[in-house]
């Protein structure tokens, strides 16, 4: 009987030490297995794809738009501006010059926060670029990032003469604008960029922003309610272009407005091949004269502005224009929408204040255009 259990209990004993051995070959299987898989997976998150910014700030990215590219779908990366909430257009951020990066969710952008973005719409409305787009992580600056250089020092224009409008060796000198034929008794209407049956421009000016980038302005007087399209093209001496830069303006009859073009170089000697075409008001265009300025006044580096809605009903779109002015030369112009800048007009009556920064820049008054 003895003998039977003892062999009874080395079965058993036999039987548990080979369970033993499998389970330790399973856990250590296992073991190895969850090592690798972990692994991996560290390894693949030290190697996710880095994304190669295309403009390397706003300045650059704000330029190559200015120059017609179509740049949906860039990576770009800039420094925020002023932060609109409350805008029409959504979450509106400011950056360079004229540019709008819209969202219709809180991006949590602070001004002077250095951000980057993939474009998924870019639109020109009223002169100023609105933006669609979506962040972007782990952004680097590659070989082929295109940045702001800027460019070499050149005397800028002083004077308000009028950039040399001339016919190059290629006949490039054209004017697009539309006239109706007149009777063959009625004396012929002047048909040029300066003087058409729309416009005629009345002064002219250039000099350099704080960025070095020419500016060239060319005020109108309107002959007639409608909207006109610009664009200047910059020859250089061997008839290459050198530059080009476009604007869209909304007049109004018996008062004044102004194409405001930029060109990163030196354009004071360049030849100017300058067309436009007028059009139709389009849907954006609301009632004209319908909001005037009271007054104004300089405190520190603020120039505040007094304005007052003396219409109905202000368009989404419509904005004030500032030609500045020191003695009888334009210096430096402005501009800015209403529904941002004087969000508290609401009404015929209601008055409003708009703050705009102007430091650096040396005027003794100014000039106001509202723009429908």
């Amino acid at each position: 009987m003895n003998k039977l259990n003892n062999i009874k209990r080395g079965l058993f004993a036999l039987t548990m030490c080979l369970s033993l051995s499998l389970c330790g070959c399973g856990n250590t299987e296992q073991t190895e297995g969850t090592g690798t898989s972990s692994a991996e997976s560290q390894q693949s998150a030290d190697v996710s794809e880095e994304v190669i910014i295309d403009y390397g700030d706003a300045e650059s990215f704000e330029s190559a738009l200015n120059e017609g590219k179509n740049l949906e779908g860039k990576v770009v990366r800039f420094v925020a501006g002023e932060f609109h909430p409350d805008s029409k257009l959504g979450y509106d951020v400011w950056a360079g010059e004229h540019l709008n990066f819209v969202s219709s969710r809180n991006p949590d952008i602070k001004e002077g926060d250095t951000v980057t973005v993939r474009t998924t719409t870019v639109e020109n409305m009223m002169g100023s670029w609105v933006i669609n787009y979506e962040k972007v992580e782990n952004a680097v600056v590659g070989d082929d990032t295109i940045t702001y250089s800027k460019p070499k020092e050149t005397t800028a224009a002083k004077t308000t003469e009028k950039p040399k409008t001339t016919t190059t060796a290629k006949e490039t000198e054209k004017e697009d604008i539309k006239t109706e034929t007149s009777a063959p008794d009625e004396p012929a209407e002047k048909d040029t960029y300066e003087h058409n049956k729309y416009y005629d421009i009345v002064e002219t000016a250039s000099f350099k922003n704080s960025i070095g980038y020419t500016i060239v302005i060319h005020k109108v007087l309107a002959k007639q309610n409608v909207s006109v399209s610009a664009t200047l093209l910059a020859y250089g001496a061997d008839n290459s272009v050198i530059g080009k830069s476009s604007d869209d303006i909304v007049l109004t009859e018996g008062q004044y407005n102004f194409f405001r073009y930029s060109f990163e170089g030196d354009v004071s000697n360049a030849s100017i091949q300058a067309n436009a075409n007028a059009k139709s008001d389009s849907f954006m265009t609301g009632e004209r004269n319908v909001v005037e300025m009271v007054q104004y006044n300089l405190s520190g580096d603020d120039l505040y502005i007094t304005l007052q809605q003396t219409g109905d009903e202000i368009g989404a779109f419509a904005k004030f224009k500032l030609l500045f002015y020191k003695g009888d030369q334009i210096v430096d112009t402005e501009d800015g929408y209403f529904n941002i800048y004087a969000e508290n007009l609401n009404g015929k009556g209601s008055t409003d204040v708009a703050k705009i920064w102007a430091y650096g820049t040396d005027f003794d008054r100014i000039e106001y255009i509202y723009e429908p």
